[in-house]
């Protein structure tokens, strides 16, 4: 039999793996199982931790993985968006993927918000029913609702809060590093900090839009010239010069890097310049088609990619001071009724765990 102190420390550690775990999918290829495949995981995963933590803490947590998860494919079907069915995985959470990205950060806010709000949802009716029955499954569905639900609305991406305040100045994802920085002081995690790295990667990249626009705009210069140049017949490469690849502090060398980014496309340019130049002369050759088959070629195949990318950098973050706040004080009202439930239903774990 195992004893009340060993039950305590084997949950509270059950539970940390259940916060992280509801994220580990980022480690994870996106996965399509089918639903009966989707519905054999959830057997799987709710023996595991039924044998593992016992089946209180199993049935509760497989509960608010179904409400959670399910919150975010209600909310990507309103948006039009394909899912595919949710997986349970033992130890990791439920994984579910998206077929299509969001086309702007509004519509990712709103999928991400979808699971920690149906996840609040899910809790509110075991709050009655543990008031008149006193059932400890009841007290657990309601303690370990709020901390997963609010773990996954620290704001950090990936992470659903940091998701859902991604239409936000990224200082916000700052902030959400600062707060995984000590929950992984007291919660020391690999899988904590493989999220930190994550977060400071996103924060990293967001923060380096405006170099990473201005490169992709001096590749299109480069290949707008290059088709000039054919419609003219002129075929002259560019330097084949060398330049030392290393490492670029960002910011301050910002533009050395720029020159190497264009250096290694226009040896790309070379490459195809050469083997025009290498067609031109034979015989049976009609060059003024080959040519204007070349030009789309360069712009399908190059140009257009590289427009998506722009216009995709300049958009998907843009939204109105309105829908701002409208998304930043629905994330406050969320966070602030789960912590306040949480605070209140604390207490509720230690007595499940005494009994």
């Amino acid at each position: 039999m195992i004893n009340n102190k060993t039950k305590k420390s084997l949950t509270r550690i059950g539970i940390v793996i259940a916060l992280i775990g509801t994220k580990l999918k980022l480690l994870l290829p996106l996965l399509k199982a089918a639903k009966f495949l989707s519905f054999l995981s959830m057997i799987l995963y709710l023996f595991v931790y039924g044998f593992t933590f016992g089946w209180y803490f199993a049935f509760a947590l497989v509960y608010l993985l179904i409400c959670h998860e399910g919150g975010h494919l209600i909310a990507a079907k309103q948006k039009g968006l394909p899912t595919s069915p949710a997986f349970f995985i033992p130890f990791v959470g439920a994984v579910i993927s998206l077929k299509e990205m969001p086309k702007d950060a509004v519509t990712e806010s709103y999928v991400a918000f979808g699971g920690p709000f149906l996840g609040l949802i899910s809790v509110l009716p075991a709050i009655p029913l543990y008031h008149y029955t006193h059932n400890e499954f009841f007290g657990l569905v309601i303690a370990l609702g709020c901390i997963l639900n609010l773990f996954n609305l620290i704001p950090i991406s990936p992470l659903d809060g940091g998701r859902i305040l991604s239409v936000l100045p990224p200082i916000f994802w700052f902030i959400g590093i600062m707060m995984m920085l000590v929950f992984l002081f007291y919660q020391p995690s690999f899988l904590a900090f493989y999220i930190i790295i994550l977060g400071i990667t996103t924060f990293i990249k967001r923060i380096r839009e405006a170099y990473q626009l201005k490169v992709i705009k001096e590749k299109i210069k480069l290949y707008e010239h290059t088709i000039k140049q054919f419609q003219f017949g002129i075929f002259n490469v560019y330097s084949d010069r060398t330049i030392v690849k290393r490492f670029f502090f960002p910011f301050f060398e910002d533009n050395k890097k720029l020159e190497l980014e264009i250096h290694k496309e226009r040896l790309e340019i070379n490459y195809l310049i050469r083997s025009v130049r290498a067609r031109l002369h034979e015989p049976d050759l009609d060059w003024r088609i080959y040519i204007d088959e070349k030009i789309q070629e360069i712009k399908h195949k190059r140009i257009s990619p590289l427009l998506k990318q722009q216009e995709t950098l300049e958009t998907y973050y843009v939204s109105s001071n309105r829908k701002k706040w409208q998304i930043f004080i629905a994330y406050i009202i969320l966070a602030s009724s789960l912590a306040l439930l949480g605070f209140w239903s604390y207490g509720l774990i230690e007595h499940v765990l005494g009994r």
